[in-house]
């Protein structure tokens, strides 16, 4: 077994799997998907709830006063020019009359190349939505799963679809959600940014970064 699917194994019964149950609505994943940028787990959640009480259509955000975007996501990281992004996301959405449920059906790369046309909308935003709003195969690549990938050697890139490409050579199909969420998790407990807890690490011996550190 390789160390990727070690770790989705570890987690494949942790609460975090949950998430690839319920599919989401693809604007509260946008919308979401976008908060979460450079903004802690937790942060984002409580934003997002917030703002997606207020503001639960694309038209509701275009035609609100860019300040109450603004003030909405306040406690997000970089949130005046989150603010902005979303605004101009979902003008873009109606002037282009954009379906996001018609777009998230469609195959994968086609998908992401509309997705990726929307302002604030870059690969990892794009995919996010995909996995979780239209149910692709993908792994969507954040922190955790690069800085997880380039440490067990998977890659040396830091460019986003070597990074995805490298972790999905290790998956079977059908499984790249659950690796998304089970790299998340690694990420989080034990391989994180800084004092990892190699001592910890149940794929250590796979990894040339716990191998320095012991």
């Amino acid at each position: 077994m390789n160390p990727v699917m070690e770790i989705v194994k570890h987690y494949e019964d942790h609460p975090i799997m949950k998430k690839l149950k319920v599919r989401r609505d693809p604007f509260r994943a946008l919308i979401q998907a976008i908060i979460s940028q450079r903004t802690r787990d937790d942060v984002t959640d409580r934003v997002a709830e917030r703002f997606l009480r207020k503001f639960k259509t694309p038209k509701d955000v275009a035609e609100v006063n860019l300040k109450d975007l603004v003030e909405t996501l306040r406690d997000a990281g970089l949130y005046r020019q989150k603010a902005k992004m979303i605004k101009e996301c979902c003008e873009r959405i109606l002037a282009d009359g954009l379906d996001l449920e018609e777009i998230v059906q469609k195959p994968t790369e086609e998908a992401r190349r509309e997705l990726m046309r929307l302002p604030g909308v870059g690969p990892k935003t794009a995919d996010v939505v995909l996995l979780f709003a239209g149910g692709h195969d993908v792994c969507p690549v954040d922190t955790h799963v690069a800085r997880v990938s380039r440490r067990l050697g998977l890659t040396d890139s830091k460019e986003y679809f070597e990074v995805q490409e490298a972790v999905h050579e290790m998956v079977p199909e059908g499984e790249r959600g659950k690796a998304h969420l089970a790299l998340i998790q690694f990420g989080r407990e034990i391989c994180r940014p800084r004092k990892p807890q190699c001592e910890l690490c149940f794929v250590r011996r796979f990894c040339p970064y716990g191998g320095e550190q012991a």
